[in-house]
């Protein structure tokens, strides 16, 4: 039925799973064809709930995501002009690059530092060889953590549990 709103108990399974460092794998075994697997990121939706869904043309089918299903694998500083204000830019593990969005880091249990991404659609997790590279902007205040990038200063939020 053309424009019936799809309910949560409606989609199956997709039997893929990601795992906590951005892994997918389809029925236990990792997917490592790169056309197939940039394919699917660009499917990847979500629904009313919340919960990570593939949509590909009129089929949909649910995801296991352990954490995030991207990561951040690359912190950067750049400056688009001389005499801009510099930026900090991340790669995920799609492969797209993007602004950092400073003001939705946050940092969770474990000390594990999250951040918004893809225009908010969903947090992503740093891995450690990203969190180092963010550390060299980070300084600490009697207020707590904050990142320093050309003199701003933007404070890390502390919150137990990621929330995508």
């Amino acid at each position: 039925m053309p424009g019936r709103m799809i309910m949560a108990d409606d989609i199956p399974p997709c039997h893929i799973r990601i795992d906590k460092e951005g892994t997918w794998y389809y029925q236990g075994l990792p997917i490592i064809n790169t056309n197939i697997y940039r394919y699917l990121n660009q499917c990847l939706g979500r629904d009313a709930a919340g919960r990570y869904i593939l949509s590909m043309g009129e089929e949909r089918c649910y995801l296991d995501v352990e954490d995030t299903p991207f990561v951040i694998h690359e912190v950067y500083l750049k400056r688009e002009t001389t005499g801009t204000p510099a930026v900090l830019w991340i790669k995920l593990n799609d492969g797209t690059e993007e602004s950092l969005e400073t003001g939705s880091l946050r940092v969770a249990a474990d000390n594990v530092v999250y951040g918004r991404i893809k225009e908010g659609f969903c947090e992503a997790r740093f891995t450690r060889a990203a969190y180092y590279q963010l550390a060299g902007y980070l300084q600490h205040d009697r207020e707590g953590y904050y990142l320093s990038v050309d003199g701003v200063k933007t404070y890390l939020s502390q919150i137990e549990s990621p929330a995508s």
